[in-house]
Formats: C-alpha cells, sequence, structure tokens
C-alpha cells in the first residue's frame, strides 16, 4: 500500500536517506551531488524542510520515493527532487508523490521542473501528470554538459 506525507523537520533523516539514494542512483538528474549533500550535517537536512515543501512516498512502511518543491517569483513554484526508487517504479507512488507537490501547489500560477534532454523515461512520466514543454533549456549549472527542458504544469482540462 502506497502512503505518501509531507515531511517536517523531524524527518530529517527519512528525507536524507532518501535523497542520497536517488543521488547515487541518478547523479545526473539533479543540481547537487552526493558528495556535497553527503556533507550536510543534521541542521542542513531540518533546515531544507523548512526553506522547501518535501513529500515522501512509502511502499509498505519503506520510504521509496521523493518530489520537493519551493516558491519562486512570487505566485509560482518549481518541482525538485523528483525520485523513485527502482523497485518502486511502474506501482504509481512517484505519480502519488508528485501529485501531493501539485496539490499543494494549486493556486499558484505555475509550476515548472527541469528535466534532462537524455532522459526521455522521466519526460514521458512528466507528460502523464500534465507537464508540457516550454521553449526554455539550459545547461545543469553544475555540468555545463547536461542539457535541460523546462516543462509547465498545464492542468487537464475537465468539463464540468
Amino acid at each position: 500500500m502506497n502512503e505518501v506525507v509531507r515531511a517536517q523537520p523531524d524527518d530529517w533523516a527519512a528525507f536524507r536517506d532518501i535523497r542520497l539514494t536517488a543521488l547515487a542512483d541518478s547523479p545526473d538528474a539533479f543540481g547537487s551531488t552526493l558528495s556535497d549533500e553527503e556533507r550536510s550535517t543534521e541542521a542542513d537536512w531540518r533546515r531544507r524542510l523548512t526553506t522547501s515543501v518535501v513529500f515522501l512516498g512509502s511502499r509498505e512502511g519503506k520510504v521509496q520515493a521523493i518530489a520537493s518543491a519551493y516558491p519562486i517569483d512570487g505566485d509560482d513554484a518549481e518541482l525538485i527532487r523528483i525520485w523513485a526508487h527502482p523497485d518502486a517504479r511502474g506501482t504509481g507512488l512517484a505519480a502519488q508523490t508528485v501529485q501531493a507537490v501539485l496539490d499543494w501547489a494549486k493556486g499558484r500560477k505555475r509550476v515548472t521542473l527541469w528535466v534532462g534532454e537524455e532522459n526521455p523515461a522521466a519526460e514521458r512520466f512528466y507528460v502523464k501528470l500534465g507537464f508540457r514543454r516550454t521553449s526554455r533549456t539550459g545547461a545543469l549549472p553544475r555540468d555545463e554538459s547536461i542539457l535541460e527542458a523546462e516543462m509547465v504544469f498545464q492542468p487537464p482540462v475537465t468539463n464540468a
């Protein structure tokens, strides 16, 4: 059974563990590095849980997914730190975790994210959730050989 909860500062160890696992598994998908984040202190991890919203997805009691966001430019938010453990892929846990962030962001003008040009599986995942590419592209700041494309959330139109 899947469960998604918003992490609080006291959840710092679970946040740290899933984040370090994500960085080890998919180093080119993130703006930071495993070695940089391994040096973070408990206070650093706790602070990150107060400066951004972090949702942790669990499957059978084990945290296996993460999705975060932080406010930018007033009414916008940027989706960051999206990852699911390989064992959880295809179970719906990643989509539920990202959806928790989108629910948190309701009322904001835009929710954006950046996806690696060499990561078509991630882009397909985001498209299924309602994201579409914008015209903006750029290099990952820590490694300019990794090109990224911006995507924006466009909620599906429903006929009421």
